[in-house]
Formats: structure tokens, C-alpha cells, sequence
């Protein structure tokens, strides 16, 4: 190893380590609800609010789209979950926020939706719809009405963890360990008993997948079905497990490629490119956009990890790796700047990330978690994505914890019918973790997207019909063979003019499922330099 690469890698690990320092709660500038103001009011009457859960209709804190044609009201209504703050000392009251919309269908059950983080408040949904359209929203309500929770401690309930400090959010609450799974699982049951629905289908992406299955081991009396996406198993501590889980992406992004044909041809081997790109640019940045944007190794490495979040990104991956390892942008740049724009904002609340994360994987830390989960991946995969995994174990040490972790990652049982969705380039959340969960999942159905990623069940027309086909009978066979069937057209040299990827769809694949923070604030930090 020469010299230069030794040094690039001691500063990448180094930087690794230091950038999430910099990250402060929710970053409200960039997040899609910034606007979103909670009057003083509302907060004052949580305090004074009786623990037994009561549901108050309110003005609707999402953005609804306007393209769906519903009147508040009418199509679809918003209301606050009023709950105990601990549900095991019933002290305190906190507001759960969440929309419905109502459905024609002859049926008392509903279908909820939970989205990732920990900490994302659903509104990534909610905006989905808009471009996604009516009939996808009909397919959701085909039970019965669709809800969309803001989990609770995120940014469109009361408290939001949105802290000043991310690591100190005891202004906000002095009782960080009761912002949890298991409540949030419970927060569910106590909403479809105060609505008066029968029976539940559970929808879930990312950490959303994670509560969906705490609702199946907590409520599974009432869930009639479950569909669980870009999976995070209890018993898997995915924060150790990054490295190995995008080496894996990558590689099946290699292996597309070359099995394309013309793109292997023309961009070779893109794990050799893309590791030395980063180290290249960790000792050598470039700049973008006429300077607005400094591209260094750990901005790139971070904004490649969560362009695999999305397949609309993939037509155009091998030749940005291809080119940065050569350092070139003429024909990159554009993109480029699209992707970062694209990428650094997050609604998620960062007090209720860590309070997950510190709370269900780190209270103990496992020891020797990190090497088991990335045994036999290359040191430089490493290098590049372990800083995260270490940095949370330092900082939560000092988080204020409970005492769930030891229920909380026992694998979730159930014999309720799920729908196991995972994307074959998933960065974060490999098929293996699917098939984790699964194994403890009777009647479940186990289905792996090709050139998918995190959240494949909305990225492609097979994703969004197989998953629609389940919800409406999930008791019968179905053919999912279209997954098997997805294929990527990548962008060639010989490609004139280059279509460009949607800054908007861009967005939407990679807010849908926000990923870990230190990713996040990476890409700003390309920006802000």
C-alpha cells in the first residue's frame, strides 16, 4: 500500500469519526416541514391532558397534496393521539399526530403506514401520494381508511425531539427512555381502539418495518395482515452491519452492470472505482456547481450510499463511479449537483433517532457486534462506513436509557400473513435481513426486488401491484414473479443528449426512508462548504 492511500484512509476513518459532531436536530432548513408551526397552545394542554387515550380532531399538520383532489374534512381529516408520556408509570401526555383517509370500502379495518428513521414523521408518505396518484391511494384503501402515524417524539407530534444539541434533548423531555418501539407499538393499538377499527394492516419501511413488527409481537390480535419493507429485524443490530450491507449493494450493482453487457464494457469494475475514488477525494476534493459544492471522499462515499436508496438513481451510478475515479465531471456534474441538492434534507426528529438507536442497540453495546456483522467484508468498506457505528457507541453512552433492550431484540414471531419485501441493492437493509425476520414469520411471503432498493415497494410498478395485491387478499396465493424480472438501462458514453434523473423523484426515493444522520450531514456539509 502506498503512502498516500495509507494517509487517505487514516483520514477518512478520521473524518468519519468527527462529521456526525457537527449534526444538529431535524436541520429544519432543509426539512420538507419546515413550515409546519405547532401553536403554544397545543403543548400547554398535553400537560394538563388526562393519560387515558382520547383522539381530538385537529388541523391537519401534513401537506396534503393538492393534486389528490381531497377536502380536509371530507376525503381525508387529521387528528392528535393523546397518551401517557410513559406508559409503564403513566406519567405525563404527549400528542401523536396522524391523518386518515376515508375509504368506500365496506369495512371497519384500515391499513397505517410507518415510516423510517427512527424519527421520520411520515410526511415523505403523504407527499408520495401526490405523485403516485388517486389509484394508488384507492389500492391502499381497499380495507378500509389509511392512516399515517408521526410516530411519537417525531417533528409533527408534541414534544418533537427536535433538540438544539442532539445529544442533550432534556429540555424537551426528562424521560428520553420513554420515547421507544414498544411504545410506539402500543401508541397503534391505543389509535385503532379509539377509532373503533376491528383490525389493522400494518405497513412499514426502514425503522417502519421495525415497528410494524412490535405491533405484530405486541397486538397481533388485531392486525389482519402486515407488509414489511427494507427490513430491520429486532434481533439485528443493523447499525454495525452498514459496511457489509452496502458492499453487498455495490456488488450487486457491479454485477448488473456487467451483465448488461455494454455498461461492464464501458465502466469495468466499479468496487475498484469507487474505493479509489473516495480516497482520491479525501486527499483531493473537487468542486462543483462553480464552487457552491466542495466534493470530498466522505461527501461522495456518503451521497453514493444514499443514492442506493434509489433505483431512480441507478441509470446513472456507474458512470459518476467510473468518472470521479478518473476525476472527471463534464458529463456527471449536473447530475451530481442534483443528487446533493436532492439529498441533505431530512424530516427527521434526531432526539427520537438516538433514542431508538441508543436505547434498543447500544443499551448494552453487543460486544463484538461490529465484526461479527462485517465479517469477510474488505477493509476498505470498512474504513469508509464503520466511523458511524463507533461514533454512536461513544455518544450513547452518555444517552439517558431504559431497560427494553433485552425484550426489544428478541426476533418478532406471528402467524399473521406478511409480505417480506427487500431490494436486491438495498444499502442499508440487505435481503438477508428480510429473510431474518421471516424466519420467525409463519405465513410469510418472501419477495426480493432486482435492481431495487430501500423501499422497493414503491420504486417500481412490480413493487407497488404485488404489494396492492397482497393488501387486497392476503390469504391467497399471489404471482410475484415481476421481481424477479427488473432490470436497470444504464447511461452510455454513446448516450446523446443524457436524460436527466427528476430532482423530485430523487427526493422523494431517498427522503422516503431518511438515512442515518451522519450520512445526511455529509452531503449538507458539501454544500455549506
Amino acid at each position: 500500500m502506498s503512502l498516500a492511500l495509507a494517509n487517505a484512509r487514516l483520514l477518512l476513518a478520521t473524518v468519519a469519526l468527527l462529521i456526525p459532531m457537527a449534526c444538529s436536530g431535524g436541520d429544519s432548513k432543509n426539512s420538507p416541514d419546515a413550515g409546519i408551526v405547532i401553536d403554544a397552545s397545543v403543548v400547554q394542554e398535553v400537560d394538563a391532558a388526562s393519560v387515558a387515550p382520547v383522539v381530538e380532531t385537529v388541523a391537519c399538520r401534513y401537506d396534503v397534496p393538492q393534486s389528490l383532489g381531497l377536502a380536509e374534512g371530507a376525503g381525508y381529516e387529521c387528528g392528535d393521539l393523546l397518551v401517557p408520556e410513559n406508559r409503564d408509570t403513566q406519567r405525563g401526555s404527549i400528542r401523536v399526530h396522524f391523518v386518515r383517509f376515508f375509504s368506500q370500502a365496506a369495512s371497519n379495518n384500515a391499513t397505517i403506514y410507518f415510516e423510517g428513521g427512527p424519527g421520520g414523521n411520515g410526511g415523505n408518505m403523504v407527499r408520495r401520494l401526490g405523485i403516485l396518484g388517486q389509484d394508488y391511494l384507492s389500492g391502499l384503501m381497499v380495507d378500509g381508511d389509511f392512516l399515517v402515524i408521526a410516530q411519537r417524539g417525531t417533528s409533527l407530534s408534541v414534544p418533537a425531539l427536535d433538540c438544539d444539541d442532539v445529544f442533550d434533548c432534556s429540555q424537551i423531555s426528562d424521560d428520553l427512555p420513554a420515547y421507544n418501539t414498544a411504545y410506539n407499538a402500543d401508541d397503534v393499538e391505543d389509535l385503532r381502539s379509539t377509532l373503533g377499527y376491528e383490525q389493522l394492516n400494518i405497513y412499514g419501511i426502514s425503522y417502519g418495518s421495525r415497528s410494524a413488527l412490535e405491533v405484530l409481537r405486541r397486538h397481533g390480535d388485531h392486525i389482519r395482515s402486515a407488509v414489511v419493507g427494507g427490513l430491520v429485524p429486532s434481533q439485528v443490530i443493523w447499525a454495525a452491519g452498514i459496511p457489509a450491507a452496502f458492499y453487498g449493494a455495490l456488488t450487486n450493482l457491479n454485477d448488473s452492470c456487467e451483465a448488461d453487457g455494454a455498461c461492464g464494457t464501458a465502466y469495468g469494475d466499479l468496487y475498484s472505482d469507487f474505493v479509489s475514488g473516495v480516497y482520491d477525494l479525501v486527499e483531493n476534493p473537487i468542486s462543483l456547481d462553480n464552487g457552491a459544492i466542495v466534493l470530498d471522499g466522505y461527501t461522495y462515499s456518503s451521497l453514493v450510499f444514499q443514492l442506493m436508496y434509489s433505483r431512480s438513481s441507478y441509470p446513472w451510478l456507474p458512470m459518476v463511479i467510473s468518472d470521479l475515479a478518473d476525476r472527471q465531471t463534464s458529463r456527471i456534474e449536473t447530475f451530481l449537483v442534483n443528487a446533493i441538492n436532492a439529498s441533505g434534507s431530512s424530516s427527521v426528529s434526531y432526539g427520537m433517532y438516538y433514542s431508538v438507536v441508543c436505547g434498543e442497540m447500544f443499551s448494552p453495546p453487543v460486544p463484538g457486534a461490529f465484526e461479527a456483522m462485517n465479517a469477510g467484508v474488505p477493509q476498505d468498506m470498512q474504513d469508509i462506513f464503520g466511523g458511524g457505528y463507533f461514533y454512536s457507541l461513544d455518544k450513547c453512552s452518555s444517552w439517558p436509557n431504559g431497560t427494553m433492550q433485552a425484550s426489544l431484540s428478541e426476533p418478532v414471531t406471528s402467524a399473521v400473513p406478511t409480505f417480506v419485501a427487500s431490494g436486491e441493492m438495498d444499502p442499508v437493509t440487505p435481503p438477508s435481513y428480510g429473510q431474518a425476520a421471516a424466519d420467525y414469520l409463519s405465513d410469510s411471503l418472501v419477495v426480493i426486488y432486482a435492481n431495487s432498493g430501500h423501499g422497493a415497494t414503491v420504486q417500481t410498478e412490480c413493487g407497488r401491484q404485488t404489494f396492492l395485491a397482497f393488501l387486497a387478499d392476503p390469504n391467497t396465493a399471489m404471482d410475484v414473479s415481476c421481481a424477479e424480472t427488473q432490470t436497470t438501462t444504464y447511461v452510455l458514453p454513446s448516450v446523446a443528449p443524457l436524460a436527466q434523473v427528476s430532482q423530485e423523484t430523487l427526493a422523494l426515493d431517498m427522503q422516503l426512508n431518511p438515512a442515518p444522520p451522519e450520512i445526511l450531514e455529509a452531503i449538507r456539509r458539501a454544500i455549506r462548504n
